[in-house]
């Protein structure tokens, strides 16, 4: 379970990291290509809804990758390999 959450934080720090790429690869023209990446999803941006009279639900994933979040991961998860499995 420890190791699990671990690696979830681990993770979700290179999504961070990756997002950050993004942002910072945006405005400088040689790193535009770090942007470069598609998404995938139903309901977005307007859900699928079941509607029961007394209950609505909403149904909705999407999912957006590019190079720069792809990278993160891929540090993450070394990071995780090198040091967070120790832990």
């Amino acid at each position: 379970m420890k190791k699990t959450l671990i690696l979830l934080l681990f993770l979700m720090g290179g999504l961070i990291v990756g997002a950050l790429l993004t942002y910072l690869g945006e405005s400088v023209g040689f790193l535009r290509w770090l942007c470069l990446g598609d998404s995938i999803g139903f309901g977005y941006p307007n859900p699928v809804t079941l509607d029961l009279s007394v209950v609505r639900l909403n149904l909705g994933l999407y999912l957006e990758l590019n190079v720069a979040q792809m990278i993160g991961l891929v540090a993450a998860m070394a990071a995780y390999f090198a040091w967070g499995r120790k832990l």
